[in-house]
């Protein structure tokens, strides 16, 4: 019974999805904003997507299945735009055809203005 509540103590330990042991990998975009990656689960291709400039603020965008979705960002102006893709399956279906599933839109001084990491 205590090997039980040990391997519910280490699941939930393991669940702090920001840090650098459950680090994937970088995305760099323009004007030095970067999407870093990170898993979220011990199995599985879920993983949590976060905008940053590395100095001022880092904002979760959200989270998806790696092996059919990501998140892209792109810039107009002082507007940072975020997509959720997901790729579309089935025989009628032409290889990598996506589809948007959710949008986002943030400011980029508004984001430097209020300093958050989360």
């Amino acid at each position: 019974m205590s090997n039980y509540y040990l391997l519910i103590l280490f699941a939930l330990t393991s669940c702090n999805h920001k840090s650098k042991r459950n680090y994937k990998y970088t995305i760099a975009k323009d004007n030095h904003l970067y999407i870093q990656i990170y898993r979220t689960s011990i199995l599985g291709s879920s993983v949590e997507a976060y905008l940053t400039d590395s100095i001022t603020f880092s904002q979760k965008l959200g989270t998806y299945d790696d092996e059919t979705s990501y998140i892209d960002c792109k810039m107009k102006g002082d507007t940072i735009i975020t997509e959720t893709k997901e790729y579309l399956y089935g025989a009628s279906q032409q290889p990598d055809t996506m589809k948007i599933v959710a949008a986002k839109t943030y400011s980029l001084k508004a984001l430097k203005r209020l300093h958050n990491f989360k």
